[in-house]
């Protein structure tokens, strides 16, 4: 069940308020999805995971717990938990003492210690997250202040829909617009905009309890916020209505459907008004708030926010570098500085996919801080009195967004980062512009980006000329299986393709790389996506990437894949990758993160589209391998229709028993997972039976599996169910020797993708692939870390697996040029290998390959081939897998082009 944090926030407020110290600890842990069966086994004290004692509990891999009296030091009781030995034993990841009115506690494996008073501890519901399965990231963004407003909004949303029929899309939109204003009130009293609790007072002195008026008080007050402070109309109004000044700015100039309200929803309403809106951040606002109004989203709370973080690798490189660097260059001369601020008023910002506004808002914010650099660099040189107010406006930015209330709330969220941007200026320059009436908000629309012309939505040109325009965003991440469930997304994408060919197998995402270089062709533009790792592996490249390219468009800057993770505990983080594109870039890089979170950039001569220094040539699927040393490489056995054949490993003993005779006809069989995991499996495999001899036994068999294939749909399958019909399909079976084997699909968690030698006797499927009479030096070569660095990326996925490919992964690979004994030493090292996990029989190839759990030994026995195969290619040691890449991209492209020489 995915985590609720809201939920979460709330219960926690509630067990803070009721002080039951009796109970708060169960209530606790219920709070972060421990099951109530532990909590129960806690209570009566029963069971191997847990134990209590007096105010004291432990539960093993999660907390030890001790409620103190008043005056204890807490800290000194903390620091005693950690030093018992129970706390490495029982793998505890939290102590902590609370004597309720201070808590204090220990994150054992981040190192962190939290100290607060007992009121706030739910305001610090996140340092716990790791008790529901979430581990925390340093960089969150994320307040309680946010959660709460969130959930709040959520809740109110739930009674109105009650009380309203909204099953409409002009009603959708219509509430959609009620909450986005009722948003804007809230923030607006709380951070100067209004007069302090004005919206709320007036609502709580003038409306109805039963809340039956509440719609006609919401029709006349948003109409006095959209009109002038010298109307008639206003003049004509209640006091407590023409107070509030106009608001402008297109917020409230539309006339829309207001709900009914009941009792329950006005008090609600005044509920949340007194939060702590000013402690909003805009940053995150519509993506919190997406998650509690659309049903769907419920308890995923956050996950639609990309973070400031993953935002500034998209922009920084964009455009940000670039204008630090023209500033650098600007500093001494008042001209430069000036000339500076004019271009970036000349900057569009356009994310063609905006959600709620993330990346437009981080942005805005990024682009007024850095023209508050140039204006202090003005005022050191003595000449900022000459502009004193900020010449970025809202309009400069641009964004498309299929969902309604996302599209609302990205107009919003706008508008609030200006007033925070504007208080900051004015308390570095002291003074900015009013907040009200409100200026014009970014160019916002809500439609379907791929079948809009961008340049109607963003121009890349004005009066003056050319605008300096920045695409930017994080379209949706749909593979193109998902995206075929989709008849509305296979129609965008066949409409955008059209007359390009072949694009069925290409991601979503790749739509907007496509329509992106398209618009930016030829201008002052440039392009920055985020995109799972699928468009810069596999087929993907040349079908999406041959496109780009055509169009004269360049990767200036890749970054390299890294997780993009969420806090719903149930999901799994997606690898990404960042791809900038422009027309004439005339600085290339290629960006990395190591463990530390470090950033690592590289100055390339080319990104190639696998994101590696290398040529744009393509690694396209071939039949045959293009080194000549390197042996065929075939699929296993295609089983298909043939149930009957295959033999249960309960009934394998009562067959040999009856049938002895049969026993030579009972092979082991093995499939990726067989293999892997080491499950056994077995067939009748007939290769050498006559069908003449008429076994009763297996004649039932052989009948059942005719029958079968004759009631497919498909001819071939239908015509061998005659002539063979004791036989798999297609039999690809060595006779003779020993096969290497490897998996079709792989987790992407492994360094090594898991093959082995086996004798010729064990049978394979199709979702292996075999090398025919292998030999301890094809083993070592392709378990080497140059080869697994090939593959992953030159491979494509299976969601988020390596799929292996004879075609594209195999017959690609360039293979070193070796003499004899080269090979035999080689050969020597990979037969280590082989024998270190003889060592571990109990072990199975994924427990051996489990990066978290690879014997010692094992990994060292890798370590040392690696090397040794890296030498076969060059003296010198290769710093990182990109440099080991790009070497073997050079090697590819010099074989195709002996290759493409000897073929004229």
């Amino acid at each position: 069940m995915a985590f609720d944090q809201s939920k979460a926030f709330i219960q926690l407020e509630k067990l803070v308020k009721d002080n039951d110290k009796e109970n708060f600890f169960f209530d606790f842990m219920l709070a972060f999805n421990t099951p109530r069966s532990t909590v129960t086994k806690l209570k009566k004290n029963i069971g191997s995971d847990v134990s209590s004692s007096g105010g004291e509990y432990l539960i093993k891999n999660k907390i030890h717990f001790k409620q103190v009296s008043r005056g204890t030091d807490l800290h000194a009781e903390c620091d005693f938990l950690k030093s018992l030995s129970s706390t490495s034993k029982e793998k505890i990841r939290f102590t902590l003492v609370t004597d309720f009115l201070d808590v204090v506690a220990y994150d054992t494996r981040a190192k962190a210690l939290l100290d607060v008073e007992f009121v706030d501890l739910h305001k610090n519901y996140a340092f716990f997250l790791p008790l529901a399965g979430i581990e925390k990231y340093e960089l969150t963004d994320e307040h309680p202040a946010d959660i709460k407003a969130a959930y709040k909004l959520g809740q109110l949303c739930d009674v109105i829909r009650r009380h309203n029929e909204i099953n409409s899309p002009e009603r959708v939109h219509a509430l959609n617009v009620f909450l986005t204003r009722l948003l804007f009130c809230f923030y607006a009293e709380d951070t100067g905009i209004f007069s302090d609790n004005q919206f709320i007072n007036a609502l709580q002195n003038t409306t109805d309890k039963n809340g039956s008026d509440l719609d006609s008080f919401f029709e006349k007050l948003f109409l006095v916020f959209n009109l002038p402070n010298d109307s008639e109309k206003r003049r004509a109004l209640p006091t407590h209505f023409a107070s509030f000044e106009y608001v402008n700015g297109g917020l409230f100039a539309s006339h829309e459907w207001i709900p009914k309200f009941t009792d329950k929803a006005r008090r609600m309403i005044i509920e949340a008004g007194y939060l702590e809106w000013d402690q909003i951040n805009p940053d995150i606002l519509g993506s919190m708030f997406q998650s509690v109004i659309e049903p769907e989203q419920r308890g995923r709370l956050g996950q639609h926010y990309t973070s400031v973080p993953n935002i500034m690798k998209v922009i920084q490189p964009l455009f940000l570098d670039g204008l630090e660097e023209a500033l650098d260059k600007a500093k001494t001369s008042s001209r430069k500085l000036q000339e500076l601020l004019i271009r970036i008023q000349r900057i569009r910002i356009f994310d063609s996919a905006c959600g709620s506004g993330n990346f437009l808002i981080i942005a805005y914010k990024e682009l007024r801080k850095f023209e508050m650099k140039v204006l202090k660099a003005l005022d050191a040189l003595g000449k900022q009195s000459e502009i004193f107010m900020s010449g970025i406006t809202l309009t400069q930015f641009y964004g498309i967004e299929i969902d309604d209330f996302a599209h609302e709330i990205a107009l919003l969220s706008l508008w609030l980062a200006e007033n925070q941007m504007n208080k900051m200026f004015k308390a570095e320059f002291g003074h900015s512009e009013p907040m009200l009436p409100l200026k014009d908000s970014g160019n916002v629309i809500h439609d379907n980006a791929l079948r809009l012309d961008w340049e109607q939505v963003c121009p890349k040109m004005d009066k003056h000329g050319d605008l300096e325009v920045y695409v930017c965003g994080n379209p949706p991440f749909v593979s193109f299986k998902e995206r075929a469930k989709s008849e509305k997304q296979t129609e965008d994408m066949a409409q955008l393709f059209s007359g390009y060919g072949n694009w069925k197998q290409i991601d979503y995402v790749g739509a907007w790389f496509f329509k992106g270089a398209k618009y930016i062709k030829g201008g002052n533009a440039k392009l920055a996506l985020v995109a799972t790792n699928s468009v810069i592996q596999g087929d993907q490249v040349s079908l999406l990437w041959g496109k780009i390219l055509q169009e004269g468009i360049k990767i200036e800057f890749g970054y390299t894949s890294f997780s993009w993770s969420n806090n719903a505990k149930d999901k799994a983080a997606v690898h990404v990758t960042i791809i900038g594109l422009s027309n004439n870039p005339t600085h290339k890089a290629i960006y990395s993160s190591r463990k530390n979170d470090e950033v690592v950039k590289v100055s390339v001569k080319n990104v190639s589209p696998y994101l590696v220094d290398a040529s744009d040539l393509f690694i396209t699927p071939v039949n045959k391998p293009i080194s000549k040393s390197a042996k065929t490489m075939k699929d296993g056995n295609n089983y298909t229709k043939s149930a009957s054949l295959f033999v249960q490993n309960e009934e394998k003993e009562e067959i040999e028993s009856e049938y002895p005779e049969l026993s030579q006809y009972i092979k082991k069989i093995i499939g990726a997972d067989e293999f892997l995991n080491g499950k056994l499996r077995y067939c009748f495999w007939l290769v050498d039976y006559e069908l003449s001899e008429k076994h009763p036994y297996l004649e039932k068999r052989i009948q059942a599996c005719k029958q079968e294939r004759l009631g497919s749909t498909k001819r071939e399958t239908r015509e061998i169910a005659s002539k063979t019909p004791h036989l798999f399909p297609e039999v690809r079976q060595p006779k003779t020797g020993k096969y290497l084997v490897v998996p079709r699909v792989t987790s992407e968690r492994r360094k090594y993708v898991p093959i082995d030698i086996l004798p010729c006797e064990i049978i394979t499927t199709n979702q292996v692939l075999m090398v025919d009479h292998a030999d301890v030096y094809d083993f070592s070569i392709l378990t080497s870390e140059m080869h697994n660095d090939w593959m992953r990326t030159v491979a494509g996925r299976l969601e988020s697996r390596y799929r292996y490919s004879a075609t594209l992964v195999y017959n690609t690979f360039p293979w070193p040029e070796v003499s004899e004994t080269q090979k035999e030493q080689i050969s020597t090292l990979g037969e280590e290998i082989l024998l270190t996990r003889a060592d571990y029989p109990d072990k199975t190839l994924a427990q051996l390959y489990d990066p978290d759990k690879m014997p010692e030994p094992l990994r060292q026995a890798h370590r040392e081939l690696d090397l040794a195969v890296e030498q076969l290619y060059r003296v010198k040691p290769f710093e990182d897998a990109a440099e080991r890449v790009a070497f073997l991209f050079k090697r590819y492209e010099q074989l195709i082009n002996i290759k493409e020489g000897n073929n004229a």
